[in-house]
């Protein structure tokens, strides 16, 4: 984005009526576009059911291949959305913030709409 266009941006979001900060927005659209996959979102919903998965599980769940899962759950780590716990060689995700799950579900409730 030009330097122009940038500082028109952040004129607009601090003349908003909300409270949130440029950098929250920022964070907010990498959220976003981390949920942007189907098959990203489709892993994150399932987490929003269970305290946590192991991978085994999730790629059973979603019928994707472990190779695509981890490619996919490494996008959700970087984003920050999923946490993964590693003890010994058992490896299993869960959501990083409870306030995913009401996001994932007005997401899905508009799918069809």
């Amino acid at each position: 984005m030009s330097p122009n266009l940038e500082q028109t941006a952040d004129q607009r979001i601090d003349g908003a009526a909300g409270t949130a900060t440029p950098a929250q927005y920022d964070a907010a659209s990498a959220l976003f576009r981390a949920l942007a996959a189907p098959l990203r979102l489709a892993i994150v919903e399932l987490l929003t059911h269970h305290d946590h998965l192991h991978v085994h599980q999730i790629v059973d769940a979603v019928g994707a291949t472990q190779t695509l899962v981890s490619q996919h759950l490494r996008v959700l780590r970087q984003a920050h959305v999923v946490q993964r716990i590693q003890v010994g060689r058992d490896t299993t995700y869960r959501l990083s913030h409870p306030a995913a799950r009401p996001i994932i579900a007005a997401a899905l409730a508009v799918r069809g709409n």
